[in-house]
C-alpha cells in the first residue's frame, strides 16, 4: 500500500514525522507530497494508491476572493479526477475550522463539500466527530476516530537546568505556556490570572514564537514580577528541559479541538491546565488535568491555585494507562484501516 502524505513531515510540528514513521513500520509507503506541490506530484499516484491530507485549507484559501474560488475549484477538479482514478482521498480533520478565515460562509461550503469528495476522515475524538457530523453533514460511518499519538521519547532532555538558567528555587511552582501564541491561546488571560494568585514562591515561563500582536502585548510584560518570557521558536532540543522544569502546563486556549501541548504535557505526566471541554475526559484520567469554565470570573485563577496545590508525582499508574491508547503503533494500524475502508 502506497500513501501520499500532505505533509509527511513537519518542521513545526513532530505530529506528521512520527505518524508517517509508524506507518511505514506497519508496512505502509508513505510518500511525501508537500505543501504546494500537489499538482506537480498528483500524476505520480496510481489507482489504490491514497493521498492523506492534513491541513487542506492551504489548497483553497486567499484573502482575494475571486482566487480563493479559483484555487477552490482546482481543488474540487483534482478531488473528482482522484476519485475517477480510484485513488483513497483520506482528510484529517485538525480543527473544523482554520485559526484564521475571512469568508466563514466559503469554508463552511468548501469543507462540505470536501467531506463528500474523501473516501474518509479522520478525527482525534468522539467528540469532534458527533461536531463533524452536525457541521459539515457527514455521514457517520465515514468518519473514524483516530486518537492522537504520544510523544513519548520524542524530545530527550539535553541536561539544561531551565530553573537555575532563570534564578527560579527548586522548591518554587512553575506554570509553563509553550507553544505558538496567538490570541486565540488565550495568553492575556493566563497573564492576568497569574498576576491575582501568584506569591512569591510562584513562577509562569511563556515559551514560543508570538504574532505581532501578541509579542507586542509581551514586551510590555518582560519586567513583570516572577514571568519569565522566553519568545521566539522553541527548538526540539530545548523542548524536554523545558517541560521538565515546570509543575503544570496552562493551556487557557479560547478555542480548542484537540491539543497537541496537552499530549504532550501527558506524555511527560505532567499536571495539565485547560478550558473544561470533551476531549479533556477522551484522553485524561482522573487527577492528570485541571479544567475551568472560562465564562466564569476568575475561574482560571482558581484553576491555578488547585493546580499549584495539587500532590504531584502520584498519578504514574494513570498515565501508563492512558499512555497505551496513544502508542503510535495502534495509531498505525488504526489509520491503516481507514484507508482500507473507502465509502462512498
Amino acid at each position: 500500500m502506497k500513501v501520499w502524505m500532505w505533509p509527511k513531515s513537519s518542521p513545526l510540528n513532530r505530529y506528521n514525522d512520527l505518524l508517517s514513521d509508524s506507518l511505514g513500520e506497519a508496512g505502509i509507503e508513505v510518500m511525501d507530497l508537500e505543501h504546494g506541490r500537489l499538482m506537480l506530484k498528483i500524476g505520480r499516484a496510481k489507482p489504490g494508491d491514497t493521498i492523506h491530507i492534513h491541513w487542506i485549507h492551504h489548497a483553497y484559501q486567499h484573502s482575494n476572493l475571486l482566487v480563493f474560488a479559483f484555487k477552490s475549484l482546482i481543488l474540487i477538479l483534482t478531488m473528482l479526477y482522484l476519485r475517477l482514478w480510484n485513488i483513497g482521498l483520506v482528510w484529517t480533520i485538525h480543527n473544523l475550522y482554520p485559526h484564521q478565515m475571512k469568508y466563514a460562509r466559503l469554508e463552511r461550503w468548501m469543507r462540505s463539500l470536501i467531506c463528500r469528495m474523501c473516501t474518509g476522515m479522520i478525527v482525534a475524538s468522539e467528540s469532534i466527530k458527533r461536531k463533524a457530523v452536525k457541521e459539515f453533514g457527514v455521514p457517520p460511518a465515514k468518519l473514524h476516530v483516530v486518537k492522537h499519538g504520544h510523544y513519548l521519547d520524542v524530545y530527550k532532555p539535553q541536561g539544561i537546568c531551565v530553573r537555575k538558567q532563570y534564578g527560579i528555587d527548586e522548591k518554587a511552582d512553575v506554570f509553563l505556556f509553550m507553544g505558538a501564541i496567538k490570541a486565540y491561546k488565550g495568553v492575556e488571560d493566563l497573564i492576568e490570572a497569574f498576576n491575582a494568585m501568584k506569591t512569591r514562591d510562584t513562577h509562569l515561563i511563556i515559551a514560543g514564537k508570538a504574532d505581532e500582536e501578541q509579542e507586542r502585548y509581551l514586551r510590555r510584560m518582560e519586567d513583570a514580577d516572577n514571568i519569565v518570557l522566553r519568545l521566539g521558536f522553541v527548538p526540539n532540543e530545548e523542548v524536554a528541559d523545558l517541560v521538565r522544569a515546570a509543575d503544570a502546563l496552562v493551556l487557557p486556549y479560547k478555542e480548542i479541538t484537540t491539543s497537541g501541548s496537552a499530549i504532550l504535557g501527558l506524555s511527560f505526566q505532567k499536571l495539565v491546565v485547560m478550558p473544561d471541554n470533551e476531549f479533556v475526559n477522551e484522553y485524561f484520567r482522573e487527577g492528570m488535568v485541571v479544567t475551568y469554565d472560562p465564562a466564569k470570573p476568575g475561574a482560571l485563577d482558581n484553576a491555578l491555585m488547585t493546580a499549584r496545590s495539587a500532590k504531584y508525582g502520584q498519578r504514574t499508574s494513570r498515565y501508563e494507562e492512558a499512555l497505551r491508547e496513544l502508542d503510535w503503533s495502534v495509531i498505525a494500524q488504526q489509520t491503516k484501516r481507514v484507508y482500507r475502508t473507502r465509502a462512498v
